[in-house]
């Protein structure tokens, strides 16, 4: 049975982007089976100027990311906040046995799913909006370098 290591990779990524000098990092925790009724829209909300990402951290074993693993809250709530101007909303998604971690846009995600299609591989062909995230590899994670995610973001 493969691990889970989605908490342990949220706090790497929280981990990475705080050690990008002016970047704000609001860590939304996680309700506990929808406490009180509460659902975040994603993990992180990061503001780097002149951007206000909404960022959700996903981690598979596998090929593929099934879109069944973001909830209608999650994918409605990005498509709406990625509508404003600045806003930059997505997937960041570690394929832990292919050792790749990859943004993609919610906007690119819901072109796809509105195609039919229902999981994205981790090599996904043709999509320019999809960008590697860089980083080095430890011993189980990445140590990642999220200035240079902020400036394939930004360009």
């Amino acid at each position: 049975m493969a691990t889970n290591r989605g908490k342990d990779f949220e706090n790497v990524i929280r981990e990475a982007f705080e050690r990008v000098p002016n970047t704000l990092v609001i860590r939304l925790p996680d309700p506990v089976q929808g406490y009180l009724g509460i659902r975040n829209i994603c993990d992180f909300l990061i503001y780097h100027y002149p951007y206000f990402y909404c960022i959700e951290c996903k981690s598979v074993h596998g090929n593929t990311l099934p879109f069944s693993n973001i909830t209608d809250n999650q994918w409605e709530g990005m498509l709406k906040a990625a509508q404003h101007k600045g806003v930059i909303a997505g997937v960041i998604c570690w394929w832990v046995d292919k050792d790749e971690t990859r943004f993609i846009p919610i906007q690119a995600l819901e072109v796809m799913r509105q195609t039919g299609i229902k999981s994205i591989r981790y090599d996904f062909p043709d999509c320019p909006e999809i960008i590697s995230v860089q980083g080095k590899k430890k011993r189980v994670f990445f140590d990642y370098d999220m200035d240079q995610f902020f400036k394939e973001m930004e360009t």
